[in-house]
């Protein structure tokens, strides 16, 4: 793998979400790279400085896919909502 080969897949909001997603990403069998993770740590809070995730470009879109799929609002099973009774409450 050269190092011109790799890109940036994604820039996150902070560290626990570049490493979830790099988990996410590995568990796939896509391999990857955090960069950036601490660079805050030396300048405090500057906006600006964010983690990001970088993979090799034969990964890219894979990796895309993955990314999209993680940031997807969890469906919720309809059974998980019961329908309300006639007096307006829910069914226990």
């Amino acid at each position: 793998m050269h190092s011109d080969d790799i890109v940036r897949l994604e820039t996150t909001n902070n560290p626990q979400e570049a490493y979830l997603l790099r988990q996410a990403l590995e568990d796939e069998g896509i391999q990857c790279r955090v960069v950036g993770d601490y660079l805050d740590a030396g300048v405090g809070d500057v906006p600006g400085i964010r983690p990001e995730v970088w993979v090799h470009r034969d990964d890219l879109e894979r990796a895309r896919k993955i990314v999209a799929i993680h940031e997807r609002p969890p469906t919720v099973p309809p059974e998980a909502n019961p329908e309300p009774d006639e007096e307006g409450g829910a069914d226990l």
